[in-house]
């Protein structure tokens, strides 16, 4: 009975990593076809927009399309990173999270025309049964500090 249970369990932990490979590879291969057609809006699909406001989208959409110029990816995958990571930064004063629990990094190797290698790497993770790109976005108690400048011992 035991050795059953233990064979189930391998078989669905088994089903489950082959379902985020596939995932995986059906998210780069989007990316990649999007890039190589230079296909903005294609990209642009991949993002979690969610909470992102007009500016940071507009900007981050100029950023994308300004990656066309010139370059080639030589490399793109998926890397795995610790399931606790919940990257962050500061930035005149806000906090800014992703608007998305993060389950890999997508790494890109770029070539230009001239043969200098860039890279990118972006985190990702699923929303609403989907993988996408995060984007960032204001933290809740970021907004809360901004609000009450008189008592900053609260942020």
């Amino acid at each position: 009975m035991t050795l059953r249970n233990t064979f189930a369990a391998l078989l669905v932990a088994l089903i489950s990593s082959t379902a985020l490979a596939d995932q995986n590879s059906l998210f780069v291969q989007n990316y990649l076809n999007s890039f190589a057609s230079r296909d903005a809006q294609g990209i642009f699909n991949l993002i979690n927009w969610e909470g992102v406001d007009k500016e940071s989208r507009r900007s981050l959409q100029k950023f994308i399309k300004s990656g066309f110029k010139g370059r080639q990816i030589r490399r793109i995958y998926i890397e795995e990173i610790p399931a606790d990571l919940n990257p962050s930064y500061v930035q005149d004063g806000k906090t800014y999270q992703l608007n998305l629990k993060p389950s890999g990094q997508l790494n890109i190797v770029y070539i230009s025309n001239k043969g200098k290698r860039t890279s990118t790497q972006l985190f990702v993770g699923e929303h609403n049964g989907q993988l996408k790109i995060g984007s960032a976005v204001v933290a809740p108690e970021s907004i809360a500090c901004a609000k009450s400048d008189k008592d900053k011992s609260a942020c």
